[in-house]
């Protein structure tokens, strides 16, 4: 995990990705690890925070991003296309849907949400 770079359009770290559409970055301070989704044009679309089983979002990127949490899980859109877009130990990013519809979703490792 990068140590410095967090917020940046094309931070100095490895790019985890699963999916070709996006970028994802992991950095790390102080005991929190953080993972910054980024689009093909090198905007943050939305940063997710990490200690332990406790998720939360930062208000990064130019506009909203809906996000359900396994604190705060929102429904998701039915028939919509599901997409990993990171996939690490404890748990994955998935975007359901498209464009200004879609929802991210931190998901556990163990299949929950």
């Amino acid at each position: 995990m990068a140590q410095a770079g967090l917020g940046e359009a094309q931070p100095a770290a490895v790019n985890l990705s699963a999916d070709p559409a996006w970028s994802v970055y992991a950095f790390e301070r102080d005991g929190v690890a953080y993972y910054q989704v980024n689009d093909l044009a090198g905007q943050v679309v939305l940063i997710i925070a990490n200690i332990d089983s406790t998720f939360w979002t930062l208000p990064a990127g130019k506009a909203p991003v809906r996000t359900s949490l396994p604190s705060r899980q929102l429904p998701l859109p039915q028939n919509s296309r599901r997409r990993t877009v990171f996939q690490g130990p404890d748990f994955s990013l998935v975007v359901h849907g498209e464009g200004r519809e879609a929802i991210w979703s931190v998901e556990s490792a163990s299949g929950g949400k």
